[in-house]
């Protein structure tokens, strides 16, 4: 059965509120997995699309072949763009757009959450910050290997949970905050947490090992926004935060297996894992062997 990506646009004719990918032959669809983030990658055949605006914004990276295609934006008219393999669209909440295209196309897109920019914007920032530019057919290297990332996490399950895709979600709100917004965020001034920061962060993290832990709660937790934490945890760790829960997870794991009263599913959810196949996967790239090869080995 086709998922149902609910990425949401609005027709300015009727005001009728639709599901944009409708029509669309859905490969991969994030759902809620990530807080403020939803990923679709699919194909699309020749059509169009009638004057219409997105309640929220999208990032979408052209996969196919050159695609000439006619797109109308509020106050610019219709212009013929020439998409190029991994270039760049980007759909400002709120801004009406139509398109029409004359073959198939293959295309990744990503919904981007209010929620999520107030969040690595931070609380005192103006919303003009927040209101990003139209961009039709760009190269921007950083937004392609983001959103690509984000593919490659979803098909490999998020071994990590949901924080490397809030992780790398915060990093394209930032990257998009400075280059494709008429007001420029500020320059980062992130640096190392304190001692007791990190140590906090860390009883939490261990307290919770088994829920879903998000980018949100910790910064929180520690009075930045996500941006800054991301950014402030690995100056101090050495490494980002979803890369910590995960090394976490795995050593809770090697303890649980040498219980051997615990199935290897038990195991895998008693340390955070959503699921036996995720959890035999990020355990084996983490350690070169499968969670029931390493119990026999130490048990």
């Amino acid at each position: 059965m086709t998922p149902d990506a609910k990425i949401d646009w609005v027709e300015v004719a009727t005001g009728k509120r639709q599901r944009l990918c409708r029509r669309a032959a859905l490969r991969l669809y994030s759902g809620e997995l990530w807080s403020d983030i939803r990923l679709v990658l699919g194909r699309i055949e020749p059509g169009e699309i009638p004057e219409g605006y997105l309640p929220n914004n999208v990032v979408v990276i052209h996969l196919g072949a050159p695609l000439p295609c006619e797109v109308y934006w509020s106050g610019r008219g219709w212009r013929t763009e020439r998409l190029l393999p991994n270039s760049v669209q980007v759909y400002p909440a709120g801004m009406p757009y139509a398109a029409r295209w004359h073959r198939s196309v293959e295309f990744m897109l990503v919904e981007i959450g209010h929620d999520l920019i107030a969040a690595v914007v931070g609380r005192d920032a103006s919303d003009r910050r927040r209101e990003f530019c139209p961009v039709m057919g760009a190269e921007d290297r950083f937004i392609t290997h983001t959103v690509l990332a984000l593919g490659e996490d979803l098909r490999a399950g998020s071994p990590a949970g949901p924080l490397y895709g809030e992780s790398l979600g915060s990093a394209l709100v930032a990257h998009l905050l400075r280059r494709h917004t008429a007001c420029k965020q500020d320059s980062d001034h992130s640096g190392p947490m304190s001692k007791e920061t990190v140590a906090r962060l860390m009883r939490y993290i261990g307290d919770n090992l088994e829920g879903n832990l998000s980018l949100r709660d910790l910064a929180d937790l520690v009075e930045m926004n996500v941006y800054q934490l991301v950014r402030s945890f690995k100056h101090s760790t050495g490494m980002p935060p979803h890369q910590y829960v995960l090394r976490e997870r795995i050593v809770r794991a090697k303890a649980l297996l040498g219980n051997q009263s615990l199935s290897i599913t038990e195991v895998a959810l008693r340390s955070g894992f959503g699921s036996h196949s995720h959890f035999a996967t990020a355990f084996h790239r983490m350690t070169n062997v499968t969670p029931r090869a390493y119990r026999n080995a130490v048990v």
